[in-house]
């Protein structure tokens, strides 16, 4: 009982997790516990528990009264978000047994990417990206410091999902990408800091130009 539970409280977060990085439940959304809890299928258990966990990623805030609402994003809190990233991913970097690094399977990965719909397939598309550069990230012995970096990806992948949303973007990911694999395949550390850093720089530009129109 208590497996199936917790199961139920997993696949809840998942799914409403989704339906914040798509776009479903909008910035600024008030979420209807009952409402959702029937979409999925589940008790409103699961569907709170979910949503505490969501809070503690930074995807919805919880007002005195009123319940969940959708964080709505700021340029001011992504500058904060990629600036820590930028930090902490270029020390992971900076450690990573470079000859460790499966250079075969990082092109598969991109290859899939470069044939998913970002739209379309958005769920698909997020994991094929993360295990890209997870696939380099994990080659660091720093286990905490990789920890905090999988968190701000959580954090902004609320933001990627507004800027892959253009063919122009999907392309200059699989390209960076492309640079990247080339960069570790000729045991370029150097290289693959400077490009790593370019292709975060590039991302967060984008965004806040999204984000400012949208102001």
């Amino acid at each position: 009982m208590g497996s199936q539970s917790a199961s139920h409280a997993d696949s809840c977060l998942v799914r409403l997790r989704q339906l914040i990085l798509t776009g479903v439940l909008l910035p600024g959304e008030k979420v209807n516990q009952a409402e959702l809890a029937d979409r999925l299928g589940v008790s409103r258990v699961p569907v709170r528990e979910a949503l505490a966990s969501l809070r503690s990623e930074g995807l919805v805030e919880a007002r005195p009264n009123s319940g969940f609402t959708v964080v709505r994003p700021t340029v001011e809190d992504l500058a904060e978000i990629y600036l820590m990233r930028g930090l902490l991913e270029d020390a992971l970097l900076a450690t990573v047994d470079l000859s460790a690094i499966d250079v075969a399977e990082l092109r598969r990965l991109n290859e899939r990417l470069a044939q998913l719909d970002p739209l379309a397939e958005f769920g698909d598309y997020r994991e094929a990206n993360e295990q890209f550069h997870f696939a380099i990230f994990d080659r660091s012995p720093q286990r905490m410091v990789r920890r905090q970096v999988h968190q701000l990806w959580v954090l902004s992948e609320f933001y990627r999902s507004i800027y892959i949303r253009t063919d122009s973007a999907h392309r200059r990911v699989i390209d960076d990408h492309t640079r990247i694999i080339d960069a570790i395949d000729r045991g370029d550390r150097p290289g693959l800091v400077a490009l790593s850093s370019e292709h975060r720089a590039e991302t967060q530009d984008w965004m806040a130009q999204v984000l400012a129109r949208r102001s």
